[in-house]
């Protein structure tokens, strides 16, 4: 096992990986730190950000700024950004990121166009009952800047919004001292976002949630943000609603023995290296040479990583190689972690995909890495971690939609629903539902 620091994290000098029997008193103990992990809350960062959003909600604008310029250390002229100036700086993107902005933009238009809930009627002897389908009206869009920026957000969020037909978004992100970034403004420009305002962290989230004097409230915020942003999400739920509690990054890789040991290797590490601290990245295989070979990938790309501190960082268990004795039993732990990412590297990988419930993004084969998810194919990249695969689903079209019961009921089939709802009414002690009905057949 490698050296730790009293915080858990692997000594600078060396960082070995973990190859743990699964069904050994290690491996039981292992997944149940994993899980665990996962799960934990750091109490201190929610009182914070309750108290954030409390100044926000009574003080507005002050308390933004104000919280703006202790942690980002600017604090801007003006909250919103002018159009004029969103356009300038989109200019200086380099051109090649102008370009796959572009064509990843254009590829999630075309996968998210095929998404959304469906409207129907169903003609009934009563009557008719109907689902309609609405978008949200207003959307709040988190753009993280803090360790570097993320133009992929934009687009991941904003895209499928637009899909469903959400009329106002307005997006945050966190002030910069050398101004908005070329590729979030390029991004915001392309998709016609003119609606952008200068504050992050949790003050930036009670300030959608609850309105100040510059922004107004918002229906519903999504994107990926720090801890406070995420303990400021949970607080805020229920009066607006929110795509998920993005945690650290997460993947799974299942791999045979025709995985190449380095892609394998490459592949966790692009995942571990988001620089939280709190990444899992898991490799499942039923060879304990596999094993030793991916492992010793992973130990030589760490050592020759320009990201190395960042894998330092890493409690030891976050980069760990489970050792199982089939193939079911492998795809079984799969469905057990319910991964944000989960890539199946083996000969029947086609096969093994349909065996996975728990998993929010599934990439198969040796020739689809994590990587392509993030930027490129159309799929979003906003997923919901922590295990939560196990009930949530990645952010698409019908995350901004609501659905509405629409029931028309004839005279007929008033007369026909007397006896029943009466009934049931009076069995669950409310009378005046039953009187409501008797009375329209007086």
């Amino acid at each position: 096992m490698p050296t730790t620091t009293r915080r858990g994290a692997v000594s600078a000098r060396s960082r070995s990986v973990p190859i743990v029997d699964l069904n050994s008193r290690e491996g039981k103990n292992l997944i149940k730190k994993i899980n665990d992990a996962r799960e934990c809350r750091d109490d201190a960062v929610a009182r914070a950000a309750a108290a954030i959003i409390s100044d926000v909600r009574e003080n507005g604008d002050d308390a933004l700024s104000k919280y703006t310029k202790r942690f980002d250390g600017v604090r801007p002229a003006k909250l919103r950004i002018p159009p004029a100036e969103i356009a300038i700086r989109a200019r200086l993107a380099p051109p090649e990121l102008k370009n796959a902005i572009r064509e990843t933009a254009r590829r999630l238009r075309q996968y998210h166009s095929c998404q959304g809930l469906q409207m129907f009627k169903i003609n009934t002897p009563d009557g008719e009952v109907r689902q309609a389908v609405r978008a949200l009206n207003r959307v709040g869009v988190y753009i993280p800047g803090g360790r570097t920026v993320y133009p992929s957000s934009v687009l991941m969020n904003v895209v499928p919004a637009q899909s469903a037909g959400v009329r106002e978004i307005a997006a945050v992100t966190p002030p910069r001292s050398d101004g908005l970034d070329a590729g979030v403004a390029f991004a915001l420009n392309l998709l016609g976002i003119t609606e952008v305002y200068q504050a992050g962290g949790a003050q930036a989230i009670a300030a959608l949630a609850y309105g100040t004097e510059t922004i107004a409230p918002v229906d519903k915020i999504v994107g990926p943000g720090n801890a406070y942003v995420a303990a400021a999400k949970r607080l805020v739920y229920g009066k607006v609603d929110i795509d998920c509690v993005a945690g650290p990054s997460e993947l799974v890789i299942v791999a045979d023995k025709n995985a190449p040991p380095r892609l394998v290797a490459l592949d966790l590490l692009a995942q571990a290296e988001h620089g939280t601290g709190d990444e899992i990245a898991v490799c499942i295989v039923e060879s304990k040479v596999v094993a030793t070979k991916i492992a010793a990938a992973v130990t030589k790309e760490i050592n020759a990583s320009p990201a190395k501190t960042a894998f330092m960082k890493l409690p030891p268990h976050a980069i760990t190689i489970f050792v199982t004795t089939s193939r079911s039993e492998s795809l079984e732990l799969c469905d057990i972690i319910a991964p944000e990412h989960l890539q199946l590297m083996t000969e029947t990988a086609n096969d093994d995909a349909w065996h996975v419930a728990n998993a929010a993004a599934i990439f198969i084969g040796t020739d689809t890495p994590t990587a392509l998810g993030d930027y490129f194919i159309g799929t979003n990249h906003i997923l919901p971690t922590g295990g939560t695969a196990r009930f949530a689903s990645p952010l698409g079209v019908e995350s901004f939609q609501k659905r509405v019961s629409i029931a028309k009921v004839s005279l007929k089939g008033l007369k026909s629903a007397m006896e029943i709802v009466p009934t049931f009414a009076r069995a669950e002690a409310f009378h005046h539902h039953a009187l409501s009905m008797e009375a329209r057949g007086e």
